[in-house]
């Protein structure tokens, strides 16, 4: 009710979704008319009036219609988070997804994060260029020293920010960060271009080691293109040509490209391709990868079936989990509970990392 008067028309992000803001095609010549009637009712932003209440808007009622249905869990969710923060990251999520980038703006889109994603847009490109054919994405050849990586990537200009800048699988918790250590062995479901490989890579060190979850040719492309440029990192990844799921063996076909790859029990499109499942319990375990000790998923909505899949070695060695949960709103709180219902303890934080409503990840320590 308090963002009901919010107009926010630097609340963008142009080169994610494109230069046109749909509020504003849609609001068309009327684009000022419902903030000045709001006034003319007087449903101003602070107070709780009767006159108030009785003029609620068609944006909050859309939005209690968002919200009301799934009360009693995401009540659970906000109880079960760890930290004040997370709870407040909870509550920022749920109202953008509710009221829309006019309304609600995240505590990411501060003035650093426009200095940092900046710095990272602009820094030199080299060599070749590769069309990924996804967004109209171009990718080429960056240096993330000035970072104080020793990588050198092709990738896409946000996924640098977001993954090697912001960190989007390290969450800061009172009790200190939850985060890839020396070490630690690292499954990576969601392998895509390999930065994220070459991220967790970087931070287990040469004791450390890698799985990572990627089965899109022109994504293995570009992958294994930038673990020849970083020799030294490659050596400790090792790339596994499926998608995670709860069972090994099970065909599923492919749809969307580059980040937005996607599987499915049943083919989309009729030229649709296949690909066999491979669940992480077949992978821990083995000579080639005793323990697990951090788990990363952003798999575009697989994250729960992947979970189960990796149920024995969840049990068997409590790794640190970093799973994102924006690709559907049930995933919130489905994905926590289930691994609540282990009984091991595990304590849970949100984090988000856009100014928009991808990349919320729970993050989850025992």
């Amino acid at each position: 009710m308090a963002s009901l008067d919010n107009d926010f028309n630097d609340n963008w992000d142009e080169f994610r979704f494109g230069k046109s803001d749909p509020v504003d095609i849609k609001r068309g010549r009327d684009k000022s008319l419902p903030h000045d009637l709001l006034r003319a009712i007087a449903l101003t932003t602070m107070g709780a009036s009767k006159q108030k209440a009785r003029a609620v808007s068609r944006e909050i009622c859309k939005a209690i219609d968002f919200i009301s249905p799934h009360t009693t869990n995401l009540e659970w969710l906000y109880a079960n988070l760890a930290d004040e923060e997370s709870r407040q990251t909870l509550v920022d999520t749920l109202a953008y997804r509710a009221l829309g980038h006019r309304k609600i703006k995240l505590a990411m889109n501060c003035p650093e994060f426009w200095a940092t994603r900046e710095k990272a847009f602009n820094l030199p490109r080299e060599g070749e260029e590769i069309n990924v054919g996804f967004l109209g994405w171009k990718l080429r050849k960056v240096s993330l020293e000035c970072f104080s990586y020793p990588i050198s990537i092709f990738s896409n200009k946000l996924a640098n920010v977001t993954t090697f800048v912001h960190q989007q699988y390290r969450c800061e918790t009172p009790d200190g960060p939850i985060e890839c250590s020396p070490g630690d062995y690292v499954i990576d479901a969601g392998g895509c271009y390999g930065d994220t490989a070459l991220y967790f890579s970087h931070l287990a060190g040469p004791t450390g080691r890698v799985a990572s979850f990627e089965f899109f040719p022109q994504n293995l492309t570009v992958f294994r293109k930038n673990l020849e440029i970083n020799s030294e990192l490659a050596g400790r990844i090792h790339i596994h040509e499926n998608p995670v799921w709860v069972e090994s063996g099970k065909e599923l076909f492919v749809s969307g490209s580059g980040p937005g790859t996607t599987v499915t029990e049943n083919k989309v499109t009729q030229d649709a391709t296949s690909v066999t499942t491979l669940k992480i319990d077949d992978v821990v375990g083995t000579a080639d990868f005793p323990k697990v000790d951090f788990i990363k998923m952003d798999i575009e909505g697989a994250e729960q079936q992947a979970l189960r899949g990796a149920e024995e070695c969840i049990r068997r060695f409590k790794p640190k989990l970093a799973i994102t949960v924006y690709h559907s709103l049930q995933d919130f709180w489905e994905i926590p509970q289930w691994v609540d219902n282990l009984g091991l303890g595990y304590k849970f934080y949100l984090c988000h990392f856009t100014i928009h409503a991808e990349e919320t990840v729970l993050f989850a320590i025992a």
